[in-house]
């Protein structure tokens, strides 16, 4: 199995990353536009991941199989550990209490282990796909 060199629309996410990032350090802070950040920047991460170090190159259908799997796992785990990156920087720029109630970074702590099984799941998934369409 030959992985893709150039991970398609990877440009495109970027630029709208940009452009998102720019609208949201101007906002007030909220969960779900936090999250939007979080796992766009996870996605964009393992999207680069994915072209600099597996590009072009060909591996066995069960190391592609663990690959779409450890990556997804990847992504579940730092889709909620970016956000909460973003949400200390969210609060550091503004010079008023904390953007964030306990209870939401609470929340983004206890989907953590959930987030990362699911995207686990949903990565073997893919990988058993992939492999049995060639």
């Amino acid at each position: 199995m030959v992985f893709p060199e150039k991970v398609p629309g990877l440009r495109l996410l970027l630029g709208v990353w940009l452009v998102y990032t720019a609208v949201w350090i101007s906002l007030e802070g909220s969960l779900m536009q936090v999250v939007i950040m979080g796992t766009a920047t996870a996605v964009l991460l393992l999207g680069h991941g994915w072209q600099r170090w597996l590009g072009g190159k060909t591996v066995g259908r069960g190391v592609a199989v663990l690959v779409t799997a450890v990556s997804s796992a990847l992504l579940g785990a730092g889709s909620s550990l970016l956000t909460f990156v973003f949400m200390a920087v969210k609060t550091g720029l503004h010079a008023h209490g904390p953007e964030f109630t306990q209870a939401e970074i609470a929340w983004v702590w206890g989907v953590l282990p959930l987030w990362t099984a699911v995207c686990l799941l949903v990565g073997l998934g893919l990988g058993l796909i992939w492999a049995g369409s060639d």
